[in-house]
């Protein structure tokens, strides 16, 4: 029903297939959240620090059993394999083959064994980890029928600035000696970022993730001082719409404080600014990602009026050490 192969590199009409593929799924699943993979991703080659291979799988066209109808990529898998042996999978089926038994066969065929010599499928992959974004029916009975468990999750949070499901939002408290600055476009070398992320003592998966979203700019940051100029921590934040539920809704990319400056306030004004900011942009719906682990800010986030939308897993074969990376 199904051939694959795996390839070092993507090339010729395989590559714009496989392109078109994770441009459908991505545009398909937006306004749902589910996995995507970025089309640079299709392009990627491994290096001297870790391996990249690429598995396109195919079928005949609408799953046909009659053998003149050509082959097509149904689906695509993209892993990347570290030093360590630690593989990392994004994996999407294109819209027109779901619900259609093709990644089960998959796993049946291939198997999910990563303790043999050469790893999973002589990748080298001594364990694979996948996350899978937002609430998805498919990765849930798929990882239970197989006994895959998440190693790690993350939460989108929403909350509602104006119509029938909004509360009152409260005007920003500010802290006695701390001043919050205006919000600016956010530019790749902001001189103020590096310094509160170092004073964070974020987990390095948040920290990476974080500096990572950051040097590709856009959005906007406010940031809050104290008396003596020092910045204490930041908010970075959009208020350009996007269309979710069928409201207007920006994000809230992340917020940051300095150890020192946690439990004073500071967070909860530089968030509630934020959202007074989309609410002047005429923006509906607020939405946030935070760590569940992270009780302060799950507290903080319950008290501002933001309510649970989606859990995103971390799945995990095989055994690593290294800490799984924070949701992307």
């Amino acid at each position: 029903m199904i051939t694959y192969e795996w390839r070092p590199r993507l090339e010729g009409d395989e590559l714009d297939e496989v392109i078109e593929l994770v441009t459908t799924a991505a545009e398909y699943d937006d306004e749902a959240g589910f996995s995507h993979i970025d089309p640079a991703l299709v392009r990627e080659v491994g290096d001297g620090t870790r391996t990249v291979a690429h598995l396109p799988i195919k079928a005949r066209r609408d799953l046909s059993p009659l053998e003149d109808v050509p082959m097509v990529i149904v689906a695509y898998l993209h892993l990347t394999v570290d030093a360590d042996g630690l593989g990392t999978v994004s994996y999407v089926v294109h819209p027109d083959y779901r619900s259609r038994g093709i990644t089960t066969l998959l796993v049946e065929e291939m198997g999910l064994d990563t303790g043999g010599p050469d790893g999973w499928d002589h990748t080298g992959a001594i364990a694979l980890r996948c996350w899978a974004y937002s609430t998805h029916p498919a990765s849930g009975r798929l990882t239970r029928r197989f006994g895959v468990p998440a190693v790690s999750r993350q939460w989108t949070l929403v909350r509602h600035l104006t119509g029938p499901f909004a509360l009152p939002l409260d005007k920003p408290v500010v802290p006695a000696g701390v001043t919050l600055t205006e919000p600016r476009e956010l530019t790749a070398d902001d001189p103020v970022l590096a310094d509160v992320l170092e004073s964070a003592e974020l987990a390095p998966r948040h920290r990476d993730r974080i500096t990572d979203e950051l040097r590709l700019g856009g959005g906007l940051i406010a940031d809050a001082r104290n008396a003596d100029g020092d910045v204490l921590g930041f908010v970075w934040f959009s208020i350009d719409h996007r269309r979710h539920l069928d409201l207007r809704s920006a994000p809230v990319h992340a917020l940051v404080l300095s150890a020192a400056a946690r439990g004073e306030g500071v967070g909860t004004a530089l968030l509630l600014g934020a959202l007074w900011h989309q609410i002047d942009a005429d923006v509906q719906l607020s939405t946030l990602r935070i760590d569940p682990e992270d009780t302060g800010a799950v507290r903080m986030c319950r008290l501002l009026g933001y309510e649970q939308e989606d859990v995103h897993s971390c799945y995990q074969v095989g055994e690593s050490a290294s800490p799984p990376p924070a949701f992307r």
